[in-house]
């Protein structure tokens, strides 16, 4: 099931597409990215692009090195993993002020739709996680002629 996450908005693009807004549920196109709900006290921020060719969903952590993160696919849903450590001094220590997030997160998506999940791709660029998603070419729609044999 997918958590919904405040209000879900549609749009009518001019194409007369329709476009479902909102963080729990994203389809553009062919392509939906459900918002899987997790056990995760923190759950870093994320946007879903679509361009011609792919998806991309982004995630910002920011001060998480890259060999701290692990992406995974699992059949049609993607688990994104990891831990965003301390940077203060071990032991006693007095916090006037502390709206930071530390320790582990997570974030699941399961994605629906004209997308290659064995071709997904992740990398790490200035504290936002870019996972690229291929899209195939739309199979609906194309004629495609069936010879009549006799007998």
């Amino acid at each position: 099931m997918s958590r919904k996450i405040g209000g879900s908005r549609t749009r009518q693009k001019s194409s007369g597409e329709v476009r479902e807004a909102g963080p729990a549920a994203r389809r553009t196109g062919h392509v939906l990215l459900l918002d899987l709900p997790v056990d995760s006290a923190y759950q870093p921020p994320s946007d879903v692009v679509e361009v011609d060719d792919t998806v991309r969903v982004l995630l910002e952590i920011p001060g998480v090195p890259a060999a701290s993160v692990q992406v995974r696919v699992l059949g049609n849903r993607i688990e994104i993993t990891g831990e965003k450590a301390t940077d203060f001094p071990a032991g006693e220590t007095s916090f006037l002020c502390l709206e930071r997030i530390f320790g582990k997160f997570q974030r699941a998506f399961e994605v629906r739709g004209s997308v290659n999940l064995g071709e997904v791709t992740a990398r790490m660029a200035n504290g936002i996680l870019v996972i690229t998603i291929p899209k195939v070419a739309e199979r609906r729609g194309l004629e495609r002629r069936i010879p009549v044999t006799a007998g």
